[in-house]
């Protein structure tokens, strides 16, 4: 279908340009069908019209983000309202002068500007501003303050400093990680609109005439909330794993991709394909084929020997008419993953439920909700110290006395001293008061403040990592060491927990068949052998 090739990162359509002519070609239709307006670009409009009202100060307007986030389709929906009146730089990434660098085009932008009674519109990459703040003339110094500031306040909404404003792409997130689910307006939107079962919808009317081709069966699928539900979760995980924004450009290119690469299983198969794209290469170490289980091992071998029950066979059949493919047993496995809310009975529904991963996220999730409220109930606290205390101090305290003949609760580790382990007393409680009083910066970090034997609060700063090693640990397995970041980071931890139980006043040397508990009262120490 030529329809779906304006989703292509290929597509001449993939980057916005002005056009100054109103003449549209059909296929720019269809593209202009499905664009989003992001609240970003309201404000951003907001601030150009706040601009022109202001006659005594002219005002420079940065919109700011990383490469195919959206900056060009923005300032070119904006143009030819404000072309007039506002000057406009579409792109300070690039040079338009084969002579030039895009450092001298800036320079120049900016004495003109300097020049000029009219205000300025720049569409601007994080990379360029910080290049320029070290590149840039010193006759724009002024200028370059004014980016540096931007650097030391880029959490900040529409920052101002001096007579430049900035509008950041990361303030403005594309995935929402709040009340224990993660969610994408955006994301919900665009399918919505790209799959919309309406006479107004060029998209649908194309899977209309094609009822029964490839391309038709992947968009059936996609056209289902549950398919549609469980992408925005991988591309939380992709953000929260792996550091990989939601940019519209790549995602709608990855939809094009899934949608219309052959493969045998269909678009759940190709939600796990790695495809030059970089969701794909994010995708493929979450594929569910590769977290091993014992419910999954069950199902290939009930599989392999024909003994399916007739419930998760009743399953197989619904999960067939979903997508219109006949399955392998992998293309189950994919299915059952990402098609587990359309009422699947059997153990396939556990596939993705029961996993290390799955219970990682939703602890995380539980974590970013509970900081984002500004008082706590009972049930909350009871949650958040399960969390904390039972499951992270618990794991890091595993992991410190892994090398302990027996399990010692309220000890830890400190030293080794010839064939014994010197074990340190320690009591680490979470800090509830410091949680109910602080809000989250970002859900990429979350900080875990720590009482450790009366000591000063400690935060320690987890991600979704550093939970699935904690999962891990507690459930029996050694710590990845392959993930050196967040071993690291349980290392830091544990080293931090023995130095506050230094001046403890109880002792246990530990050794293969002899315990000798070492405990202080007052200024005499006693020995138990």
């Amino acid at each position: 279908m030529e329809a779906f090739s304006v989703l292509s990162k290929s597509s001449k359509y993939s980057v916005s340009t002005l056009r100054t002519d109103n003449t549209v070609d059909e296929l720019q239709e269809l593209k202009d069908h499905l664009y989003i307006t992001p609240d970003i670009q309201t404000e951003f409009e907001g601030a150009l019209e706040d601009a022109l009202t202001r006659t005594h100060t002219n005002s420079i307007i940065c919109l700011c983000g990383s490469s195919g986030d959206g900056k060009s389709e923005i300032l070119t929906q904006l143009y030819k309202k404000f072309c007039n009146s506002i000057d406009f730089h579409l792109d300070a990434t690039h040079s338009n002068s084969q002579h030039k660098s895009a450092i001298d085009c800036l320079d120049e932008k900016f004495d003109l500007f300097k020049l000029s009674n009219k205000p300025l519109a720049i569409g601007i990459n994080i990379g360029m501003l910080q290049k320029y703040i070290k590149q840039g003339s010193n006759r724009h110094n002024d200028i370059k303050e004014s980016f540096e500031d931007y650097f030391k306040n880029r959490h900040i909404k529409g920052f101002v400093s001096k007579t430049v404003s900035f509008y950041d792409f990361e303030c403005y997130p594309r995935l929402n990680f709040s009340s224990s689910k993660i969610t994408s307006d955006f994301i919900s939107k665009f399918l919505g609109k790209l799959t919309e079962e309406s006479p107004n919808n060029p998209f649908y009317k194309c899977y209309k005439l094609e009822k029964n081709s490839y391309v038709s069966k992947n968009f059936q699928v996609l056209s289902l909330p549950s398919f549609q539900n469980k992408l925005i979760e991988l591309f939380g995980l992709a953000r929260l794993l792996e550091e990989q924004f939601l940019i519209p450009r790549i995602f709608v290119d990855f939809i094009y991709q899934i949608l219309t690469m052959e493969n045998e299983n269909g678009i759940v198969g190709n939600v796990f394909t790695k495809f030059d794209n970089e969701y794909s290469r994010c995708f493929t170490k979450l594929d569910p084929i590769k977290l091993r289980s014992q419910v999954l091992d069950s199902f290939y071998l009930e599989y392999t020997t024909q003994t399916l029950s007739s419930v998760v066979q009743d399953d197989i059949n619904i999960l067939t008419s979903f997508t219109n493919f006949i399955l392998t047993p992998e293309g189950i496995v994919r299915a059952a993953y990402l098609l587990g809310e359309e009422t699947l009975k059997s153990s396939l529904a556990d596939f993705s439920k029961k996993t290390f991963l799955q219970k990682s996220l939703t602890n995380y999730l539980s974590l970013i909700n509970i900081f984002q409220k500004s008082e706590l109930t009972s049930e909350d606290e009871d949650l958040c110290l399960n969390i904390v205390e039972e499951l992270i101090v618990n794991s890091a305290l595993e992991y410190s006395n892994r090398l302990l003949p027996f399990k010692v609760d309220g000890f830890i580790v400190s030293r080794k001293l010839k064939d014994y382990l010197i074990c340190n007393k320690v009591n680490i409680q979470a800090d509830l008061d410091w949680i109910e009083s602080h809000k989250l910066k970002s859900t990429d970090i979350i900080p875990i403040p720590l009482i450790i034997n009366n000591e000063p609060v400690y935060i320690f700063n987890i991600d979704l990592n550093t939970m699935i090693q904690a999962v891990f640990i507690s459930n029996g397995f050694r710590p990845n060491r392959q993930n050196l970041e967040t071993i690291a980071k349980f290392d830091e931890l544990i080293s931090h927990i023995v130095d506050r139980t230094i001046k403890t006043e109880s002792m246990k040397l530990i050794s293969n068949n002899k315990t000798i508990s070492v405990s202080k009262n007052r200024s005499r120490y006693t020995v138990e052998v």
